[in-house]
């Protein structure tokens, strides 16, 4: 008897679910992150790689499910939310990520939930700064 290919590929996806989330985020590689200050906003472009069985997943389910693992990156910062995500990038929103102080955005270094092999960091004026192998995002201010 032969199934149609999409019954064998719902099969598979479903029965992939679970052992992706039993792996944690070793099936996301992120390749680098810029941080943008919008008026005491900061968005996240974040660009990444999943292994063949996640990105299978996504392809065929969409990208709900690794959204929270994308937010997890960011979880010291407070008001994060997902603007859009793709196979391979994200764009996350923390807003109120700055403190406005005497006419600045002061922007406190936060943790992420792992390392980033590249982090840039672009200010309003579109000057940008690039850090590399970091754990935490840099204190930075921007003119309000």
């Amino acid at each position: 008897m032969r199934y149609p290919k999409m019954v064998i590929l719902f099969i598979l996806f479903i029965l992939s679910g679970p052992a992706l989330a039993d792996r944690g985020r070793d099936y996301i590689q992120v390749r680098e992150v810029t941080m943008s200050l919008q008026d005491g906003d900061a968005v996240f472009d974040v660009r990444f790689e999943l292994d063949a069985f996640a990105k299978i997943y996504v392809l065929a389910l969409g990208t709900k499910y690794i959204e929270p693992e994308l937010m997890d990156l960011f979880s010291d910062f407070d008001n994060v939310t997902v603007r859009k995500s793709g196979p391979n990038m994200a764009v996350l929103v923390s807003e109120a990520a700055g403190d406005l102080r005497s006419g600045y955005y002061l922007y406190d270094s936060r943790d992420l939930g792992k390392e980033i092999p590249k982090l840039t960091v672009v200010y309003p004026g579109r000057l940008s700064r690039t850090f590399y192998r970091v754990s935490a995002t840099p204190s930075v201010f921007s003119e309000a």
